[in-house]
């Protein structure tokens, strides 16, 4: 993940459990390593098989999905070092988050108000809030493949939103399908349309 002042990288090491630093010459597009953040070093935690990232329009928060924790960990983010300071993580089953299990892909809304998680283990999309401020996260709901209408969610692994925010695109591995959603532009809640299938 590239930040939105294109100053430093996001590198998710699976294998490390661990998030890599980089911060990033503008002109040539040369990275330097500058760090990183490991799942049960410091106090982080949620970092287990880490495997996406995604950093916040404003620059001033990176989420992490930690897919074997079941975990999308929160880092506060120094906006002139590109230095991650650990900051809460949300988890599969507790505290009313569902849809998270096995978690891949994670984005941010254009907004800044919404984040959205692929669990590729519930075959869901969980929806969360974001405090603009602390970063925090506040689990809003979750669509599941075969609930309520919902199809092309199995094994979902990736997402990615419409410029526009009004739509989201899901890659459910298993179904060979991608699912459309349309977003509410007041809560982030979502709609499910269609799905398109290979």
């Amino acid at each position: 993940a590239v930040a939105p002042d294109g100053g430093h990288v996001y590198v998710a090491g699976a294998a490390a459990d661990a998030v890599a630093v980089f911060a990033r010459d503008v002109t040539t597009g040369v990275l330097a390593f500058n760090g990183r953040v490991r799942d049960g070093e410091g106090g982080v935690d949620g970092l287990a098989g880490v495997r996406g990232l995604a950093v916040s329009p404003d620059g001033a928060h990176v989420y992490a999905a930690g897919t074997d924790d079941r975990s999308i960990a929160i880092f506060a983010r120094d906006l002139a070092t590109g230095g991650l300071t650990f900051a809460a993580r949300v988890v599969d089953g507790q505290a009313g988050v569902d849809g998270i299990a096995g978690v891949q892909g994670i984005i941010v809304s254009s907004d800044g108000l919404n984040v959205y998680a692929a669990g590729t283990d519930d075959d869901a999309v969980a929806v969360f809030t974001r405090d603009p401020q602390s970063g925090l996260l506040t689990w809003l709901e979750r669509r599941k493949d075969g609930t309520n209408g919902v199809d092309g969610l199995a094994g979902a692994v990736a997402l990615a939103l419409s410029p526009d925010g009004a739509h989201l695109y899901v890659a459910g591995a298993d179904d060979d399908a991608i699912a459309v959603f349309a977003r509410s532009p007041g809560t982030g809640a979502l709609t499910f349309v269609e799905r398109e299938v290979d």
